[in-house]
């Protein structure tokens, strides 16, 4: 291998766990913040569809180097809610980021989106480890691991589901965890309240949240 493109290759090792860091910080100062009451919400109608392809356009190349494929199945159809459009794509990336940790070389993780009842319903579903059914909600506890004796189960603090689910409970949604058991892959199901057609909050996001938000706002 040339001298080159081992720097590069070093580099963008280097680019990618400074960019985990800043994020990991990021994340402990925002559970702090919600523990305190101090998080403020910037609310604005997103089309939720729009977010997903952003979070997964950003996830996909750490994904493919996993080994992993990232795939996709979104509605042609605007899915609207009122939400922080940075906190929502929070949300779905620290999702995303715990299936690509858990899941080994060769699999698969797949996220959908559709309108139930209401609510736009995401499903993030893997190929992975999966989950003890007595560990389905004590992962969402600040600094629960799940000790799977693999290799990608190693590393993080354990705080991005949990910081996912008090995010979703700030802007009214949830978030549920599903696995038939370890070596089973597991689903996180995450439910918002749609903005009813003809009506849109009247919140406006600011110009770096314009990408995510609802057409018309």
């Amino acid at each position: 291998e040339a001298p080159g493109e081992v720097r590069t290759r070093v580099c963008v090792l280097m680019d990618r766990q400074l960019e985990q860091m800043i994020r990991l910080v990021n994340d402990l100062l925002d559970a702090s913040r919600i523990a305190q009451g101090k998080i403020e919400l910037r609310k604005a109608p997103i089309e939720l569809g729009t977010a997903l392809r952003e979070v997964m356009d950003a996830e996909r190349p750490l994904a493919e180097a996993a080994g992993l494929a990232l795939e996709a199945n979104l509605p042609a159809e605007p899915l609207v809610v009122d939400g922080d459009p940075l906190r929502l794509m929070q949300v779905f990336r620290n999702l995303l980021q715990n299936a690509r940790k858990y899941t080994e070389a060769g699999g698969r993780i797949t996220v959908s989106l559709a309108p139930e009842h209401g609510e736009a319903v995401v499903r993030i579903r893997d190929t992975g480890v999966g989950i003890p059914p007595a560990k389905l909600e004590a992962i969402f506890e600040m600094f629960a691991q799940i000790e799977a004796g693999r290799p990608r189960s190693q590393g993080g603090l354990g705080i991005g589901l949990g910081l996912a689910r008090r995010l979703l409970a700030l802007h009214g949604g949830s978030v549920q965890a599903f696995s038939e058991g370890l070596g089973r892959g597991s689903e996180f199901v995450v439910r918002l309240p749609l903005v009813p057609q003809g009506r849109e909050p009247d919140r406006l996001g600011s110009r770096e949240e314009a990408s995510v938000l609802a057409p018309g706002s």
